[in-house]
Formats: structure tokens, C-alpha cells, sequence
């Protein structure tokens, strides 16, 4: 994941104003789920600390969250986000090298993250960790495909020579419920998804746009100029006023065999 967090330097402020959150319930049913009594959370791939603040709020005071971020510009946000408040930590560590003790977390949690991790050193990583009855959980945001969104993904595809195998590598990463079962260490899994919605301007919707990878090669390609007023077209075009997104959060998890 070292290699990749390259990707996202100079992204960390729009991520941290347009990126959508996570809903609290998610969080809560995680937490709940946690049959151990370890106090440590570790959330990998944190970014400027959007599932960190709802995973915070989340957890009973005695609780402590490390904010694994491997990237330089993100963490710069994070921390900064974190730095008058207690019980955060943030530090520089990549998904499959955590610098905490064997058997220490309670919860650990990847929020629209795994796709990014080497999968066999992560889960390797993850029974390190994770106390017996800990859990493990991956969460990700999809995005209901309204035609505004469909008519920005398909720019992104008519312009875009990677588009494809970017969607096949998060697919083919993805791992399910039954994937999650499987893992050496750990008990059956379960999945719950949660329904929200976030509405967005015009600028908004572009700049979340923006700090997608594959936009951002159409960005090399075409011109920043260009793409900002062409997605401004179709914003007018298919939208009147804010922008409702509709979004899933679906959370994976599974607990840490004794």
C-alpha cells in the first residue's frame, strides 16, 4: 500500500471536504459486535479522517484509535484534524505492517480501503493484531447510479484508458462475505448495508469527482480546463439545483478465533 498512497499526495483537502462520510449506525454495529476486552481501534488507510471521526464517536471513551495512513498529504490532514482532540492517534503505517503488539485491537477497520492493500499480508497482518473476539471489518460507499452520475462515469469511460481495469481491480479485490469466512483465524461473517443520501453543487460533485484516479488520468490527458467544463455541462444538463447522491454503506466484518 506504500506505493499506492503516492497517488492521493495533494488530494488530502478536497478529500477532506467533499469525500463522504460514514453513517454512525454502521459503527455502532461494530463496536457492538466486539466480544473482547482490548480498548485499542485501528483504522487502516484513514485518509484525512473521515471514517476515523465516525468510527471515534462510535466508541466508549476508554477506547484508543490509531489512524494508520501511509500517505504523506493525507496524514498531514488527519493529524490536523485529531490534534486538540484525545483519544486518536495518528501514525505513518501501511495496512499490512501495523506497529502495534500481537493480540492488542479490538476492532480493526478498512473504509473504502482494501482494494488498495497486498489482500494475504493484510488478513496475515490483521490475525496478528486482532485479540481473540476482536473484529475485523471492511466498509465501503457506493454510489446509486442516477443519470447525473451515469452521465459523469460515462465521460470518465469515453475519455479514460484505465477506467476498465480500475473497475476490475476493485471487483476482483473485493472480497465477500463467504472470502471473509474463509480466513485462517476467524469466525462466519455477516454484512449489513446502510442507506443515506448527500446533496452537492455543482463544484462539489466535480471536485468529488476530482480525486477519483481515473478522472485524474482523464485530468493528464485532457486538461483540467476541459474536464471541469465539460462535467459542468452535464451538471446543468441532468441536474436542477443541489445534487442528491444516494449512497450504500455496506460493512463486512468477522471476529478473531480464540
Amino acid at each position: 500500500m506504500r506505493e499506492t498512497s503516492e497517488r492521493f499526495e495533494g488530494l488530502a483537502e478536497a478529500y477532506n471536504l467533499y469525500r463522504p462520510g460514514y453513517p454512525d449506525a454502521a459503527f455502532d454495529t461494530l463496536v457492538a459486535a466486539c466480544a473482547t476486552p482490548a480498548r485499542i481501534a485501528l483504522d487502516l488507510g484513514a485518509g484525512p479522517g473521515n471514517s476515523t471521526t465516525a468510527l471515534r464517536r462510535a466508541l466508549p471513551d476508554d477506547w484508543l484509535v490509531f489512524a494508520a495512513e501511509p500517505g504523506r498529504d493525507m496524514r498531514r490532514v488527519l493529524s490536523r484534524r485529531f490534534a486538540t482532540q484525545t483519544g486518536v492517534q495518528v501514525i505513518d503505517a501501511c495496512a499490512e505492517a501495523v506497529p502495534l503488539p500481537g493480540a492488542s485491537a479490538g476492532l480493526i477497520v478498512a473504509c473504502t480501503a482494501f482494494h488498495w492493500f497486498d489482500r494475504t499480508r493484510f488478513f496475515a497482518e490483521a490475525r496478528r493484531v486482532l485479540a481473540p473476539g476482536g473484529v475485523l471489518a471492511l466498509v465501503r460507499n457506493r454510489r446509486e447510479a442516477t443519470p447525473l452520475i451515469a452521465a459523469f462515469d460515462g465521460y470518465i469511460a469515453e475519455h479514460s484508458v484505465t477506467i476498465y481495469d480500475y473497475a476490475r481491480r476493485e471487483k476482483t479485490k473485493e472480497p465477500s462475505v463467504r472470502d471473509l469466512a474463509a480466513q485462517d483465524g476467524f469466525h462466519a461473517a455477516r454484512s449489513r448495508t446502510y442507506r443515506w443520501t448527500q446533496e452537492l453543487e455543482c463544484r462539489g460533485l466535480i471536485d468529488l469527482y476530482l480525486m477519483r484516479s481515473t478522472l485524474a488520468a482523464v485530468v493528464r490527458r485532457v486538461g483540467l480546463g476541459q474536464v471541469m467544463t465539460d462535467l459542468a455541462a452535464l451538471y446543468d444538463r441532468h441536474a436542477r439545483g443541489p445534487a442528491v447522491l444516494n449512497w450504500e454503506t455496506t460493512a463486512k466484518w468477522t471476529q478473531r478465533r480464540a
